[in-house]
């Protein structure tokens, strides 16, 4: 192998472990062991466990930058406000297209990291951040300015973790394949009115709700997002 199949080849085996057993409960050892390296050829690519996470956070990247460059091109406004609240909860709380299984591994090390070794989930909180959050202020002041958007004492800048932070607890409830806990009803339902939730929260007002928040058609924009840039990368 080149030292950069070795190296992905690693992070194959590593990143099930630190799924199943977290942070703190895998050992460089285990992983060596999985990776069928020696602890010497291991430590030659990792010096430690923190690296191997940063190299895991490239699965968040490839998954942020499918729509990252979509959403810096569209004009801030409501319209594009609520493409982007709708875009975060589809895709924490459905599969992914194409990258089921990652996408759960990674769900696994972020809920993981926020227990024990925070470092992950920082990074992950990072990259969200530089990846969408401008385009959200953007949009959210610009919704304000066209009177879509009624305004509270709250801290605007707190509101996109808000939506983001909701949808990672609904997902940490369906985490197990019995989920914690039941809302009885339909997961479909679930999700829109969650988002119908986040966008009240948000402080949209009815009226813009009404003008912009159409499932059907968003489903179809979002779908396609995913699937242009799967066939772009193949």
């Amino acid at each position: 192998m080149s030292a950069d199949e070795r190296k992905l080849s690693i992070i194959n085996a590593a990143k099930p472990l630190f799924a199943a057993n977290g942070f703190n409960g895998t050992s460089m050892r285990q992983i060596a062991a999985a990776a069928k390296v020696s602890g010497a050829l291991l430590y030659k690519h990792f010096p430690s466990k923190e690296a191997m996470h940063k190299e895991i956070l490239s699965y968040v990247g490839r998954i942020s930058n499918i729509a990252e460059k979509e959403f810096k091109e569209m004009e801030p406004g409501t319209e594009t406000l609520v493409l982007l609240v709708f875009f975060i909860y589809r895709a924490i709380l459905l599969e992914v297209p194409g990258h089921g299984e990652q996408q759960k591994m990674h769900e696994r090390l972020l809920f993981y990291s926020l227990l024990e070794h925070v470092s992950y989930a920082q990074m992950v909180f990072d990259k969200i951040s530089i990846n969408y959050f401008d385009i959200a202020q953007a949009s959210y002041d610009a919704a304000v300015q066209d009177g879509d958007i009624i305004e509270t004492n709250s801290d605007h800048s707190n509101l996109f973790w808000f939506v983001h932070h909701l949808a990672m607890s609904l997902n940490l409830c369906h985490l197990s394949p019995i989920p914690a806990f039941s809302y009885k009803m339909p997961k479909e339902k679930l999700i829109d009115d969650a988002i119908l939730f986040a966008l009240r929260g948000m402080g949209l007002t009815d009226n813009a709700i009404r003008k912009y928040y159409k499932p059907k058609k968003l489903k179809i924009y979002i779908k396609g997002l995913f699937f242009s840039n799967e066939t772009d990368n193949a």
